[in-house]
């Protein structure tokens, strides 16, 4: 182990707990050579959590590694004579300190650098499967379509949205069909209704709904989450069904989630009035605007309270704003966008509390990054897996 540089980039994986079998045998060799290492490894250890950091150039890093090498061939010379001098000492220690620095910072960033070129964790886009009552199926997000339904409603699609068109001629007695769109992991999109109601898709979520409304009330099912904005008509209720809730509006805007992996179903109101019917319960909740209520699966439990609703319904502007929130829930909620898997290597680091505001088409390193900053955790990228560690 006479390269400092393999010995600095072990030392390194030894503090971030991340050597394998094998080289805790090349370390454990190297540490026990002599005091030398010892004392050279606890300053770097020192060091490191220091985690003090700032851009360096190629010159500064050989520069630095120059003097390190010649103090320590210096210091060798010396101890051979067994002369004592404490300026070499000091100026040795100081350059040990100083080039491991250099070179960790160095070597950590190019790690990250190569991790980042690998790694293909980027944000979501629009892009949605549309499924017609007839079994035809569309995939929407690059493409442009014009379509026309059986019931005279036609049916345009662009890069971001799906929109019905009504025929300008009523056709009586309207035949109820429903179509079905779906946005799969790293997606979302947005349609509108044949009535004007506008949706909001999430990602992995679906919406069942008609192609055209008829009757006294206007229903729609949903799979995961969704932000409705309701076009006001007071002979005909909206109703979303979704989850264990059945939620009824006359016109209004409102936050919906309903993920089948998770443990509650919610809704959170922006404006207006809904009533909020949880079946298994057969309790009804109508909600004020900034109020939320949730139902948790488990345990049978319906809680009714005050929210900040920028919390649960800012994604469709682009933004995720979590408030001490767990680290396993915000883990859950970007990888849907980011379309990613998570690998916790202790239970604990899944109830770390964060609060922070995130752009939602933001670099996924950077997002990480922040976390990291502001919690005692570690992410390691390895493709589509994200690693969490103390």
């Amino acid at each position: 182990m006479e390269n400092k540089q393999i010995s600095t980039r072990l030392i390194y994986r030894k503090v971030e707990g991340l050597l394998s079998p094998a080289e805790e045998e090349i370390f454990d060799t190297w540490l026990n050579e002599n005091m030398e290492h010892r004392r050279y490894y606890e300053k770097i250890r020192e060091e490191l959590s220091r985690d003090e950091k700032r851009e360096l150039s190629e010159s500064e890093l050989q520069k630095a590694w120059s003097v390190f090498e010649n103090r320590m061939q210096k210091q060798r010379k010396v101890e051979k004579k067994r002369y004592f001098i404490w300026s070499t000492g000091i100026a040795a220690a100081v350059a040990i300190v100083l080039g491991c620095c250099l070179f960790l910072y160095t070597y950590k960033r190019s790690e990250l650098k190569i991790q980042s070129a690998v790694q293909n964790i980027v944000p979501g886009q629009n892009n949605a499967v549309l499924e017609l009552a007839d079994g035809s199926v569309y995939y929407l997000g690059e493409k442009h379509y014009s379509l026309q339904e059986k019931t005279g409603n036609r049916i345009i699609a662009d890069s971001t949205k799906l929109s019905y068109v009504s025929p300008q001629e009523e056709q009586g007695t309207r035949e109820i069909v429903y179509n079905k769109l779906s946005v799969p992991r790293g997606g979302e999109y947005q349609i509108e209704l044949e009535d004007g109601t506008r949706v909001w898709l999430n990602s992995a979520s679906r919406l069942n709904y008609p192609v055209a409304f008829a009757g006294e009330s206007r229903e729609v099912y949903l799979e995961g989450e969704a932000y409705f904005e309701v076009k006001r008509d007071t002979a005909r209720p909206f109703v979303v069904h979704a989850g264990e809730q059945d939620i009824t509006v006359l016109g209004t805007s409102f936050g919906v989630t309903c993920y089948a992996s998770e443990v509650s179903d919610y809704t959170t109101l922006v404006s207006g009035k809904v009533k909020v019917n949880f079946r298994k319960t057969d309790k009804s909740y109508v909600l004020q605007p900034g109020m939320q209520v949730a139902f948790n699966k488990e345990s049978g439990v319906v809680t009714e309270r005050n929210v900040d609703v920028a919390e649960y319904v800012a994604w469709k502007d682009g933004v995720y704003v979590f408030k001490q929130k767990r680290l396993e829930d915000i883990l859950t909620t970007l990888a849907r966008w980011y379309d990613f898997q998570v690998f916790y290597r202790s239970e604990d680091v899944k109830n770390v509390m964060f609060s922070g505001e995130i752009k939602r088409f933001g670099d996924f390193s950077y997002l990480l990054s922040l976390i990291e900053r502001t919690s005692d955790v570690k992410f390691i990228i390895d493709k589509k897996v994200v690693q969490v560690m103390r």
